[in-house]
């Protein structure tokens, strides 16, 4: 939903076309937005009903508005709520200053409400896909104009604090999410968080870790010998070997031999050059 503060909806979208709500929520929520400004903030906020929620955000006295099922992924809406109230105030300038406000003058936004909502379904299946031994690598163009523009690290800082900005600088195209928790002394499920935030705003690509090893020869044998894995690990790089041909992730070969994404980094870790890696982009739902 759109609305001006003062409560007169500008445009409505839902798969159902429902819009029940409409008269429920805009004046109360236009309300609840005014005292919030009383108060300077500006930013996204959410209000919690039983089986329902409501993330809005106001905008150049205009408010944006979702209203999702509770349990809602909030990171990924927050970015489809932000990133619509730009291109709606960017495509409806003259239209918003208009002494009689029209609704029929903005239907033409359903149009992108879709489009949105079919990219961040690929975001947040890229999102959902992280892992440990995935790197993150920042677009720093891309980067640089979501700091500039749409105020990223003030976003950032306040979703995660001091950490995020932490994470944020040893992210350098090289180091997993792994080896940025080790790095930073951060848990990796707040790394992850962190980079699943980014992913959202489009300022960083992800590569799953793909190890390939050498072909086995007498040089290889005589290497593993001067390595001296314990018989254990040397067991399970017997049963990994197969699998490591620069395709298939460090996860999923992890999971066909039935141990640990971390063990197996640990063992193929310790064949120092022998091993090799290739960087796949993750574009969709996959390890």
């Amino acid at each position: 939903m759109v609305l001006t503060v003062g409560g007169i909806p500008l445009f409505h979208y839902s798969p159902n076309d429902s819009r029940k709500l409409d008269t429920l929520l805009s004046g109360f929520l236009s309300a609840v937005s005014s005292f919030a400004a009383e108060f300077g903030e500006r930013s996204i906020q959410s209000l919690s009903f039983e089986g329902s929620e409501i993330l809005y955000q106001t905008e150049a006295d205009v408010l944006f508005v979702f209203v999702v099922g509770s349990g809602a992924e909030k990171r990924v809406l927050r970015a489809v709520l932000r990133d619509l109230s730009r291109k709606f105030l960017s495509s409806y300038q003259e239209e918003i200053k208009a002494d009689v406000l029209i609704e029929d003058a903005f239907k033409g936004f359903a149009d992108e409400v879709k489009r949105s909502f079919s990219f961040y379904e690929g975001v947040l299946a890229v999102a959902a896909s992280l892992s440990s031994f995935v790197v993150p690598k920042i677009n720093q163009a891309t980067f640089d104009a979501a700091v500039s523009l749409m105020g990223l690290l003030d976003e950032l800082h306040r979703d995660f604090g001091i950490g995020g900005s932490r994470i944020v600088d040893a992210i350098d195209g090289k180091a997993s999410i792994y080896d940025v928790s080790r790095i930073t002394g951060i848990e990796i499920d707040q790394v992850t968080e962190v980079v699943e935030y980014l992913v959202i705003w489009g300022v960083v690509r992800v590569f799953k870790m793909c190890p390939a090893i050498q072909a086995s020869d007498a040089r290889f044998d005589i290497y593993l010998d001067i390595v001296g894995l314990p018989k254990r690990d040397n067991q399970i790089l017997i049963r990994a070997r197969p699998f490591c041909k620069g395709e298939k992730s460090l996860v999923e070969i992890s999971e066909k031999i039935g141990v640990t994404a971390e063990k197996l980094h640990e063992i193929l870790g310790k064949l120092g050059n022998a091993v090799s890696w290739n960087y796949i982009e993750v574009t969709s739902l996959s390890h």
